[in-house]
């Protein structure tokens, strides 16, 4: 048996550009739809995004989690906005800051390492923060969203797509799946907890949106691809590891079916800014 650790960053168990990273990717992704980016999250997520969002080149974007990069530089390439995104992993800041300069983005996107638990950003500084599933690698949540309140302008836009989940007393063993996380432990909200902790950190909620068929799809294709590349995974990182994986996403295929998970997208506001807010 092996020993490796399971649950832990990323940037300890794959090189991004590894050959066994890129064996997962090519049977998850599309080539036109990898971005890098190391999520559920899709083109449609981000086209929607973009979209519902009415994203200019005049907004300025914190990009909370920012991963590798990717869906960065993909919405300022179709918008012409400005992103600074904000990540912990020196591995994700080292690739993002390679994909943004390959892109010609330097002048408009950056990826800085840093906590986004404790954002280094003067007050008021943001017109909009996104997050694209990233929030459930948090265990304080509001203090995280007490910090974008902080830095976004009056009247700006908070907008996260996260997992989320109605887990019952009967959902003992899948809640302790899902706390292990895949790479890295997670921290699980219902729609209802979202909401709440927006409300405790000062926003005001404008939509949520729910993602279920496709993101039934793309938690399928990750387990499969696990499943796939099953012995080639084991040699790279252990057999309790990989195993471990295929069970976390085997979880997070049920739950969706059984309608105690999906996809929300979440759109709140800072009040103010001649916006007009309300209580809900």
């Amino acid at each position: 048996m092996d020993t490796k650790p399971i649950g832990v960053d990323y940037s300890e168990l794959h090189n991004l550009d590894s050959p066994v990273n890129r064996l997962l990717r090519d049977s998850i992704w599309d080539r036109k739809d990898d971005i890098g980016q190391q999520s559920f999250t899709t083109l449609r997520y981000m086209d929607d995004l973009i979209g519902r969002l009415g994203i200019t080149e005049d907004t300025h974007i914190l990009d909370v989690g920012a991963g590798t990069g990717g869906p960065a530089v993909y919405i300022a390439n179709a918008t012409g906005c400005r992103v600074t995104g904000i990540e912990i992993n020196e591995v994700g800041v080292q690739v993002s800051t390679s994909l943004i300069g390959n892109a010609g983005l330097s002048d408009r996107v950056k990826v800085i390492q840093g906590d986004a638990s404790q954002l280094p950003f003067e007050d008021e500084s943001f017109d909009m923060a996104i997050s694209l599933n990233v929030m459930n690698v948090f265990e304080d949540k509001e203090q995280v969203m007490r910090g974008v309140y902080r830095v976004l302008r009056p009247g700006g836009t908070w907008a996260f797509l996260s997992g989320t989940f109605q887990l019952g007393p009967e959902d003992a063993a899948a809640r302790e799946h899902l706390r292990r996380g895949y790479l890295i432990p997670q921290y699980y909200d219902s729609l209802e907890e979202y909401k709440a902790k927006l409300r405790a950190a000062g926003f005001s909620i404008d939509e949520a949106l729910e993602f279920i068929a496709d993101f039934w799809v793309q938690v399928s294709r990750w387990r499969d691809a696990h499943r796939k590349h099953r012995e080639v995974l084991i040699e790279d990182v252990g057999q309790d590891t990989t195993d471990y994986h295929i069970a976390y996403f085997d979880t997070y295929v049920s739950l969706i079916e059984q309608g105690k998970a999906a996809n929300h997208l979440i759109v709140s506001h800072r009040p103010g800014g001649g916006r007009t807010d309300t209580p809900v």
